[in-house]
C-alpha cells in the first residue's frame, strides 16, 4: 500500500507562518505608522468633539463624550461651507445620558445644530491685540533655515520671556498666560520655529522633537539681545519643554537664563512613547516604537531624556504645571524632574489634560505664575 506524501503535513506550518507574517507586517504598520504620525507636522492641536445638538442664547448642547466632558474652559472651533468659526465654552452646566450643556460666548462665524466641532485648549483665536487688547509688533526672526514670524510684546526691564509652544501647536498657546506676563511688566516674545505655519520647513520635513528646534529658540534669543535683552525666562509647553531644556544644554546663551516655566513638558520622549503604547494596550511595542521614531526622525532619544541629566537646571528657579489627567506626558515624570531640583516648584492640577492646567483653573494658574514670574520683574520692590 502506498503512503500519502508527507509534504501535506507542511500546510499547518505554512498557515501558521502566514499568520505570523501577517502579524509581523501588522505590527510594522502600527509601529512605523505611529512614528510617521508623530513626526509629521499637522498644525492642529484640536480634538473632535462631536456635533452641536442644540444652540440657544448663551448655551450649547453637545454630544456627550470624553472631549466634551472635560473640566474647565476651552476654545471651540469648526469648519463649514461658510468658512471657519470659533467660540469659547465654559464649565459644564448639565448633562443627560448622551448630551452635555455648557455656556458659550465669543462666537465668531456661523454655528448651528448639526455642525461638527472640535475642542482646543487655546481659547483665543487671534493675535494679542485682537484677542486681549494687548499691543504687539509682528517681527521676523532670522533663523538658520529662514525667517520665522513672532509676536513681540513690550515691557519694562531687560529680562525677556521667550514663549515656546508645543508639537503641532501655535504661538496662540501663549495668549493664555500673556496677561500675567504683561502684568509683571516683562517683555515677551512668542515665537515660531521650523515646520510651523509660515515658518520654514526642516530639511527632512519632519519634527525633531526638540533636538534641532532649539536652534530656532537660540535665534529668538539673538533677536531679543539685539533689542536690549540681557537675560531670559524660558517658557515652554509640551514639546516646547523639550526645546527649552535642550537649549539649556546646547546654547551659549544658557547662562543668561534666570528661570523657567514648564507646562506639561516633554522631558523624556522614550517615556511618552512607552506611555502611548501602554495606553492602547500594546505596551510590548513600546521599544519598537522608540526605535522607529529614533530611526525615522534621526533623533537620539537618550539625548532628549532630561530626567537623568538635570545639571543645567539645578541653579534655576523653575515652575512646573502638570495636569494629572494628561494622556500624553506622564505626570510621574514631571513630578520626578521637579523633585530632583532644589529650586523647582511642582504644581499638579487635578482633572487637567495635556497643557490644560490653565483651562481647568485659570485663576489658580495665574496666581501661581504671577507669584513666580514677579521675581524677574523690574517692578518688583527693591
Amino acid at each position: 500500500m502506498s503512503r500519502r506524501p508527507r509534504t501535506r503535513r507542511r500546510w499547518p506550518w505554512i498557515a501558521l507562518g502566514g499568520i505570523g507574517l501577517v502579524a509581523v507586517l501588522g505590527f510594522g504598520v502600527v509601529v512605523f505608522g505611529g512614528a510617521q504620525l508623530l513626526l509629521t507636522p499637522h498644525h492642529n492641536a484640536s480634538t473632535a468633539a462631536g456635533d452641536v445638538i442644540a444652540l440657544s442664547d448663551g448655551e450649547i448642547t453637545l454630544t456627550r463624550m470624553t472631549a466634551t466632558e472635560r473640566v474647565g474652559t476651552y476654545g471651540l472651533v469648526w469648519e463649514t461651507d461658510a468658512g471657519t468659526g470659533s467660540a469659547t465654552i465654559g464649565p459644564i452646566l448639565a448633562t443627560t445620558g448622551d448630551t452635555v450643556i455648557r455656556p458659550i460666548s465669543n462666537v465668531v462665524g456661523e454655528l448651528s445644530a448639526g455642525t461638527a466641532v472640535q475642542l482646543n485648549p487655546n481659547i483665543f483665536d487671534g493675535d494679542p491685540q485682537t484677542s486681549l487688547g494687548i499691543p504687539f509688533t509682528n517681527v521676523a526672526i532670522d533663523g538658520e533655515l529662514g525667517p520665522m514670524p513672532a509676536w513681540q510684546v513690550d515691557g519694562d526691564g531687560s529680562t525677556w520671556v521667550l514663549f515656546v509652544h508645543g508639537i503641532d501647536g501655535m504661538r496662540e498657546s501663549g495668549l493664555r498666560p500673556l496677561p500675567t506676563l504683561v502684568g509683571a511688566g516683562l517683555p515677551t516674545l512668542l515665537i515660531t520655529y521650523r515646520n510651523d505655519v509660515d515658518a520654514p520647513p526642516s530639511p527632512s520635513g519632519l519634527i525633531s522633537l526638540g533636538q534641532t528646534e532649539w536652534r530656532d529658540l537660540e535665534s529668538a534669543a539673538d533677536f531679543a539681545l539685539s533689542q536690549g535683552a540681557t537675560h531670559f525666562v524660558l517658557y515652554g509647553d509640551s514639546m516646547g519643554g523639550s526645546i527649552v531644556t535642550r537649549f539649556m544644554h546646547e546654547s551659549p546663551h544658557a547662562s543668561k537664563v534666570l528661570g523657567m516655566v514648564l507646562d506639561a513638558p516633554v522631558l523624556n520622549w522614550a517615556g511618552v512613547l512607552q506611555g502611548q503604547a501602554d495606553r492602547f494596550h500594546m505596551g510590548f511595542l513600546g521599544g519598537a516604537l522608540q526605535s522607529a521614531v529614533s530611526w525615522r526622525g534621526d533623533v537620539d532619544l537618550d539625548e532628549l531624556d532630561e530626567l537623568d541629566q538635570t545639571g543645567p537646571f539645578e541653579r534655576l528657579p523653575i515652575l512646573l504645571f502638570q495636569g494629572l489627567a494628561d494622556p500624553l506626558v506622564p505626570p510621574a515624570e514631571s513630578e520626578r524632574f521637579a523633585a530632583s531640583l532644589p529650586n523647582a516648584r511642582y504644581v499638579p492640577v487635578a482633572d487637567a489634560g495635556h497643557i490644560q492646567s490653565w483651562n481647568v483653573d485659570p485663576a489658580g494658574y495665574e496666581k501661581q505664575l504671577g507669584d513666580f514670574i514677579g521675581q524677574f520683574s523690574s517692578r518688583r520692590p527693591g
